[in-house]
């Protein structure tokens, strides 16, 4: 049965795109697909007139949830097409329609056409932003096939907020000890400011890239909601304009031990941390309006945490200006400790931040490996019980029908090729696994010979026996990757303290495995000598295909001391 092409679930993302720019009732041109039906019912235009404004938009309603039914039953159709090939895209459509029946997408259309044929407009516009958010939720999962280039991309911009973070710490601990070190105070004061400004820039640029919004609006929303509280909080601020977040997060001391409980990962707010607006649930993802709030998310759900803590260091930064200003040296020494603290605490959460991408790209690319190894074993398996059923007619039997065959077959094992080609590139530009991809360039070497002798229709034992080296060492890879993720996600469970010192990309799969590879290699090659060795007569090879065979093997050899010298000297780090 055929397998729905890459552009068939593009299709299938642009459909739900459709249903869900639909959703919202405003003017403007229906569907493509709309305009037979439109036609259809032109005859009936006279009938019709008398509609009111109400009706139209009933019909409307109903034909988006229509169609967003029959795109339900086009995810799970096409599920059931690719479970065999993709077993990672059919869950990811099983999941978007399990994620519609969670979300009761389907009841809440029918609700919204009920509440239009009452007439209830304004319940119908509330729910209305409810369904839309739903059906951008299922967008985004559909669309996470592309995550590895926001994966990427995400990663980058981590990396070079810790690039400014490591300088900005620089230079606040080397104004920290000019300070204590008797250096003049004015002069000092200036330098202040100017770290502050470039602390509070770079906040802005992760409000601005991460959670949308800048400093100003937060500062003033913040304002705005201060004033509605009591003020005995602001009382010993010496910056008190500038207290922005920062303020209400710090204790009347000046002490900013409450934001200890910050969240380390992800800008998502931990179960157990204070805040003064209402509390968050502690499961990212989880959708509030399940949990009986409001649907538009709050502010406090999408602040990252390292941006809160740069917040507050800008404000301890300000109160150490204020300090140098009138000459209090240890006030100002003090406030800059306190500097120091909060931006190392930034600099943990964004490497927390970092490490969490790397383990996703991980996963995501083991996945896909492994996808790709399980359809490459099937094809091969095609191919060699085809090599099998060819070898089993005798010589004198065979005619011209027989080379065809085994052409087909060769070009079978020429598109093996191709997939281990794919796979060698994801594992190339990852870099960070040495024995994998040089099993798997080892493994196409052997396709290529399986091709060369296809074609010329040897389908001899000698054939037979590198397609088998093939399939082991594709169900090796296979159980190499399973024992990575299962690896990756008991990791990910267990909610240990962050590793110390500088943060470093994990590798795909950990030395064990390496090592496990390279035994395997080894192996191969040990089978595969005693094999040639018998077709050998006498003390040296005579047969132009065993003496091609057997320098592929010391090549081979030579290759497998290589990687091994490599993994000894850490060099896939």
């Amino acid at each position: 049965m055929p397998v729905p092409p890459r552009s068939s679930l593009l299709a299938l993302w642009i459909a739900l795109w459709s249903v869900t720019a639909h959703a919202q009732f405003l003017p403007g041109e229906l569907m493509p697909v709309e305009e037979e039906e439109q036609e259809e019912t032109s005859e009936a235009a006279p009938a019709e007139a008398n509609r009111g404004p109400n009706d139209e938009l009933v019909v409307r309603q109903q034909e988006i949830s229509d169609k967003f039914r029959r795109l339900e039953e086009i995810l799970l159709r096409m599920a059931e097409l690719s479970a065999g090939v993709d077993p990672r895209r059919a869950a990811l459509l099983r999941k978007a329609v399990a994620q519609s029946k969670d979300r009761l997408i389907n009841v809440q259309f029918e609700t919204l056409v009920s509440l239009l044929e009452k007439d209830q407009l304004s319940r119908a516009i509330e729910n209305q932003g409810g369904v839309r958010e739903d059906l951008k939720s299922l967008l985004e999962l559909l669309l996470s096939e592309d995550r590895g280039r926001r994966i990427e991309s995400e990663k980058a911009r981590i990396r070079e907020y810790l690039k400014r973070l490591n300088e900005i710490i620089k230079q606040q601990k080397g104004l920290q000890g000019r300070t204590s070190g008797g250096a003049k105070t004015n002069r000092l004061a200036d330098e202040q400011e100017k770290l502050a400004g470039k602390t509070g820039g770079l906040a802005d640029d992760i409000q601005r890239n991460e959670e949308g919004g800048d400093r100003e609006q937060r500062e003033e929303e913040d304002a705005a909601e201060s004033d509605s509280k009591p003020s005995g909080q602001d009382k010993e601020r010496a910056g008190g304009k500038d207290g922005g977040q920062s303020e209400k997060e710090t204790s009347p001391s000046g002490d900013s031990k409450p934001e200890e409980k910050s969240p380390p990962e992800g800008g998502q707010p931990s179960s157990g941390e204070k805040s003064e607006g209402p509390s968050q649930p502690p499961g990212q993802g989880q959708s509030e309006r399940e949990s009986g709030e409001p649907s538009q998310p709050s502010a406090s759900e999408q602040e990252n945490p390292a941006r809160k803590r740069l917040e507050a260091a800008r404000q301890r930064m300000r109160e150490a200006e204020e300090k140098l200003k009138e000459a209090q040296r240890e006030g100002a020494v003090d406030k800059q400790e306190e500097a120091i603290r909060e931006l190392e605490q930034a600099k943990a959460e964004l490497e927390e931040i970092l490490r969490q991408l790397r383990e996703e790209e991980i996963g995501r690319m083991l996945a896909l490996l492994e996808t790709r190894f399980r359809k490459m074993l099937q094809m091969q398996r095609e191919v060699y019980e085809g090599t099998v059923r060819l070898d089993k007619v005798p010589r004198a039997d065979r005619a011209h029908s027989h080379d065809i065959e085994a052409g087909r077959l060769s070009g079978q094992e020429a598109d093996i090729v191709l997939e281990a080609d794919k796979a060698l590139m994801l594992m190339r530009e990852d870099g960070t696994a040495v024995a994998l991809p040089e099993a798997v360039e080892q493994m196409r070497d052997d396709m290529e010979q399986v091709v060369q002798r296809l074609s010329r229709s040897l389908v001899d034992p000698m054939t037979q026996g590198i397609e088998e080296d093939i399939l082991a060492a594709l169900e090796e890879m296979i159980e190499a990757v399973k024992k990575a993720q299962q690896e990756l996600e008991e990791k990910q469970q267990q909610q240990g303290p962050p590793p110390q010192g500088e943060p470093q990309d994990p590798p795909l799969v950990d030395i064990l495995a390496e090592l496990k590879m390279v035994r395997a290699l080894q192996m191969r090659v040990n089978r595969r000598t005693d094999r040639y060795s018998k077709l050998v007569e006498g003390e040296q090879a005579t047969s132009d295909d065993v003496i091609r065979a057997l320098k592929q093997l010391a090549d081979r050899q030579d290759r497998i001391y290589r990687i091994t010298r490599d993994l000894e000297r850490k060099r896939n780090r």
